[in-house]
């Protein structure tokens, strides 16, 4: 092996030199950047499903509606893992705002994960942060796909994504009542989510899958009117007619009362009625059949465990089924207790994992 020249030694000593003085001027301009700004510091985990981390993202965007998005400088460098309906979430209010052609200022995650889902969804160029190449893509992000409309027919391309879910059972109930509910999910956004909108002209579902051998993840969101916000009244209109012992027995208090529920319980509340604001016939059949599916798992053999999620406005509700066939019922903090912070309307996803 020849020795390295005088030459050669100093090239390299020159071109180490400009390089660190490349990369002192970029981590000066970042500094200034995030000095004149109000820094948000983003952990390992973007989720809303987490207290402190729910707090900052609220704080992001709600700085879209109060036009002081300029005034923040975001920081993804810890980020690790982006929970796929805080991404939704995140995407779907932002594109709410697009005619304001945000840019915020921005530092990139370290990790391939989130930069790679930060392309996936459209974010980069929101975020003001660099677009990742599609060779660096890790195949469980590539299998995420995310769709958008404005009515109840679902496009084309969602239509022909959705039928992979039939191929991957044997027993053909457990994709249709997957599929049902997600039909029926979106029905209810535009049919009563964004009826009572303060926004009609806002009516925009969005919704996230991945479909492969260990799992499918469906996620339905809309910014529409909130759960906690109609739950009251739909209780209301369900019960009527029924005994009152009945009522308290299911309401856990008097009807007077039933506003001062946490919206948590609120959303427990409405998701075990079995019906639907409208009370047209066969409505709600497709959500009580996820249902089912969570507290009957061991009953399909082909399925490991199913989870049901949902956030709307300060709630939350999770139905997680057990290996012994049971279900537990909870919510994301004591008691169905809510978070400080609000969301702006609902989201919604199931996780089945197979065997």
């Amino acid at each position: 092996m020849k020795k390295t020249t005088l030459e050669q030694k100093n090239w390299i000593k020159k071109l180490n030199i400009k390089v660190r003085k490349s990369h002192s001027k970029k981590d000066r301009t970042i500094r200034l950047i995030s000095h004149s700004k109000k820094r948000i510091e983003f952990n390992k985990k973007l989720s809303l499903f987490h207290g402190n981390e729910r707090t900052k993202i609220i704080k992001v965007l709600r700085s879209l509606s109060k036009n002081t998005y300029n005034q923040l400088y975001l920081d993804f460098r810890k980020l690790e893992l982006i929970e796929p309906l805080t991404a939704l979430h995140i995407v779907h209010v932002l594109n709410k705002y697009e005619d304001l052609d945000i840019r915020f200022k921005s530092r990139h995650s370290q990790s391939i994960v989130p930069r790679a889902v930060f392309t996936l969804l459209g974010l980069d160029r929101v975020l003001g942060l660099s677009k990742i190449t599609k060779n660096k893509h890790i195949e469980i992000v590539d299998n995420w796909h995310m769709f958008s409309g404005n009515n109840c027919d679902l496009p084309e391309d969602m239509q022909s994504h959705i039928l992979m879910i039939y191929q991957k059972f044997t027993d053909q109930n457990i994709p249709f009542k997957l599929v049902t509910a997600i039909n029926e999910a979106i029905n209810n956004v535009i049919q009563h989510a964004y009826m009572k909108s303060s926004d009609p002209d806002f009516q925009k579902w969005y919704a996230l899958t991945r479909i492969d051998e260990k799992c499918i993840v469906v996620v339905v969101s809309d910014l529409g009117v909130t759960i906690p916000e109609t739950a009251p009244l739909s209780i209301l209109e369900v019960l009527q007619g029924k005994a009152n012992k009945v009522k308290e027995g299911i309401l856990g208090a008097d009807l007077a009362s039933l506003k001062d529920h946490s919206d948590s319980k609120l959303i427990q509340l409405a998701t075990n009625l079995d019906t639907t604001r409208t009370k047209e016939k066969g409505r709600g059949k497709g959500f009580n059949d996820i249902l089912d599916l969570v507290r009957r798992t061991n009953e399909f053999p082909e399925i490991k465990q199913v989870h049901t999620s949902v956030l709307s406005k300060s709630g939350s509700y999770l139905l997680q089924s057990n290996s012994d066939g049971s279900a537990k019922e909870l919510s994301l903090n004591k008691n169905f207790d809510d978070f400080e912070s609000k969301i702006e309307g609902t989201v919604i996803s199931w996780v089945i994992r197979l065997v």
